[in-house]
C-alpha cells in the first residue's frame, strides 16, 4: 500500500483546447469594433420608438386585466408589474429616461403597498397615464418641461403615499424614489 501524497495530481487533458478555438484578427489596423457596435445600436435606434410603444401596450393590456380581477394579489398583478418593470429597465436604453422614473415610482408604489384596500388605484392611473403620454409625445428627458414636471409631481405624490401607507422592509432604509 502507498502511503497518501500530499503533492497535488496533474490530469493531462485529452484534448487540446486551442485547436477547437480560431482567433478572429481585425481585418484592418482601421477596423474598431466599438465604432461597429456604436453604428449597430444607431441603425438599432430606429425602432426604439416603436419597441417602446409595444412596451406601453403590454403595460396597458396587463393593467386593464389586473383591473378586471378587482385589484386583487394574484397573477393579474404580477404580470403587471413584470410589464412596468420592464419599462422601468429598458426606458432609458431606448431613449425615454422620464419613463424610467415613472415605471421606477410605480414599481416602488406596488412593491411597498401590500394591502389591496390600500392600493392607490387613481395613483396607479396616473403613473400608466404618464408614461403613455411621455412615450407618446417623446418627452424623453428633463430637457422636457412639462414631462419633467408631470414626473416629479408623480415621485412626489408616490414617496408621500408609500411614507403613510407603504410597507418598508427592515433591511430598507426608507423609501427613496427620486433616485430611481
Amino acid at each position: 500500500m502507498s502511503k497518501p501524497s500530499d503533492a497535488p495530481e496533474y490530469i493531462e487533458a485529452k484534448n487540446d483546447l486551442r485547436k477547437k478555438v480560431r482567433e478572429i484578427r481585425r481585418r484592418s489596423p482601421a477596423d474598431d469594433p466599438v465604432k461597429r457596435a456604436e453604428a449597430a445600436l444607431q441603425i438599432l435606434s430606429t425602432h426604439f420608438d416603436d419597441w417602446m410603444l409595444d412596451e406601453v401596450k403590454t403595460m396597458f393590456a396587463t393593467r386593464d386585466a389586473w383591473a378586471a380581477a378587482d385589484y386583487r394579489e394574484g397573477e393579474e398583478k404580477r404580470a403587471f408589474h413584470r410589464a412596468v418593470h420592464d419599462i422601468k429597465g429598458q426606458s432609458t436604453t431606448l431613449g425615454f429616461p422620464l419613463a424610467t422614473r415613472v415605471a421606477g415610482s410605480l414599481c416602488a408604489l406596488l412593491e411597498r403597498i401590500t394591502e389591496r384596500a390600500l392600493t392607490p388605484v387613481d395613483l396607479v392611473n396616473q403613473h400608466v397615464d404618464a408614461i403613455r403620454a411621455i412615450v407618446r409625445e417623446r418627452a424623453k428627458d428633463e430637457q422636457n418641461r412639462v414631462g419633467s414636471a408631470l414626473t416629479q409631481t408623480l415621485l412626489d405624490v408616490t414617496e408621500a403615499y408609500i411614507a403613510r401607507h407603504g410597507h418598508i422592509d427592515e433591511e430598507d432604509d426608507g423609501v427613496i424614489i427620486r433616485d430611481l
